[in-house]
């Protein structure tokens, strides 16, 4: 910070336990020096971590103390599976534990402190909400029986495809003949289109090769100029392109910097319909599952919630949304 501040001024309290600024400045400095962060973003990610860092302490403060509350502790048999689920975890990073909290930013006493005080968090969490979490048959057949009835949906619909693209295929057809008996492209592509383009009389303005689906490219780039080309089909539907101009691509020359080849065209787009996916009807087990964590994510916050209203929480960041 540019100004020194007091080491032992309290920044956040929750009740009785303060959280002071030397510890603040600790657990700050070294999530700085652990991340690249260029010298004039320094100020604004010191403020993000001192916010980060006090919520975090505010939240912990809060769960460990009602944990202390209701006598929770942890047995050797919690550490264990939670130092397994750990390593296995750690595996896809080829990493082992010990490494896990020697390379903390945060130094291998405070993250071993760290690890501690959340298998505390977990351990009551689980016990006072996660545990106390119903889901009933009534809910899982609703879950199943709204999939089931959107795919029954999707199905009905995937159904009348092939009549829909053919009256699609119809008016490009029908678009074409007029444009070859003289009809004017911009008023059509007003009319007809279904891009937005439409509103330029069809017109895309330039481009280079890459910007566009590959069979527009195609055509933009070899049909001849100032002609309706043939129909293009792509993911989007049905083109008619008509291409004004072309620029050959240039080299590099003295101060002028290459130049990529470009073109210039306008088009009209009818679309056609993609036949929608069904999604796979879940499991009974899945879908309790699903609804267990989501229950769970739900009643969490509201635990939260209310152990934060009970609380005397205080910080000297005004803004700070906890």
């Amino acid at each position: 910070p540019a100004t020194q501040k007091d080491p032992n001024e309290v920044v956040a309290s929750v009740n009785e336990t303060q959280y002071r600024r030397k510890d603040l400045d600790k657990v700050v400095d070294a999530l700085i020096r652990s991340q690249n962060i260029p010298a004039e973003q320094a100020d604004e990610a010191r403020r993000y971590f001192e916010q980060s860092a006090v919520r975090s302490f505010v939240m912990k403060t809060l769960i460990l103390g009602e944990a202390k509350r209701q006598n929770v502790t942890a047995t050797d048999e919690d550490r264990k599976a939670q130092m397994d689920k750990l390593a296995e975890n750690l595996t896809r990073q080829n990493k082992t534990v010990d490494q896990f909290f020697k390379e903390s930013p945060l130094g291998e006493e405070a993250m071993r402190a760290e690890f501690a005080d959340i298998l505390l968090i977990d351990k009551l969490l689980q016990s006072a909400v996660v545990d106390k979490i119903a889901v009933t048959d009534e809910d899982v057949q609703n879950v199943i029986g709204e999939i089931t009835r959107k795919n029954t949906e999707i199905a009905e619909k995937n159904n009348t495809l092939d009549a829909t693209n053919k009256e699609r295929r119809e008016k490009i057809l029908a678009l074409k003949k007029q444009l070859a008996e003289g009809a004017d492209f911009a008023e059509l592509a007003k009319a007809n289109s279904d891009c937005p383009s439409k509103e330029q009389g069809g017109s895309l303005g330039e481009f280079t090769r890459g910007q566009m689906v590959k069979p527009f490219e195609d055509a933009a780039f070899s049909q001849p100029l100032n002609q309706v080309g043939d129909i293009v089909e792509t993911d989007f539907g049905y083109h008619l392109i008509k291409v004004a101009a072309r620029t050959p691509a240039a080299e590099a020359v003295g101060d002028q910097p290459a130049k990529p080849e470009t073109a210039t065209a306008s088009h009209i787009l009818v679309k056609i319909e993609k036949p929608q996916q069904a999604q796979p009807v879940p499991t009974v087990e899945q879908v309790k599952e699903h609804l267990k964590r989501q229950k769970s994510q739900e009643a969490v916050q509201k635990y939260l919630a209310g152990l934060k209203e009970a609380a005397k929480i205080e910080t000297v960041f005004p803004d700070l949304a906890l």
